[in-house]
């Protein structure tokens, strides 16, 4: 049973670290602006140092209302890395942000 959480934890430590590396903007700047890709770091490293989880609803308010994003583009970003991965740090659905 504890081997199965191990390999859980090391697996969201990893995607962590790929999130927040160059290589993460790398892969997505064709899609999607590097300053765009900054903020949503930003955001993922700001939750990490507070040690606390991050709202996925406040992050879509973010990018859309305080970064100027058009909610379509951070619908399709957050779809593209398939967010529900980030859980625990970043807890929410998908369907409350498709619905405003």
């Amino acid at each position: 049973m504890y081997r199965d959480i191990d390999v859980e934890i090391v697996d969201f430590l990893d995607l962590v670290d790929e999130t927040l590396s160059s290589k993460f903007v790398d892969r997505w700047r064709y899609r999607f602006s590097e300053k765009f890709l900054k903020q949503f770091q930003l955001k993922v490293l700001s939750s990490l140092s507070k040690q606390k989880p991050l709202k996925l609803k406040s992050l879509f308010n973010y990018l859309t209302r305080k970064c100027s994003y058009s909610p379509d583009q951070v619908i399709n970003f957050l779809k593209s890395i398939d967010i529900d991965l980030y859980r625990p740090l970043i807890q929410g659905s998908m369907r409350d942000i498709e619905k405003t």
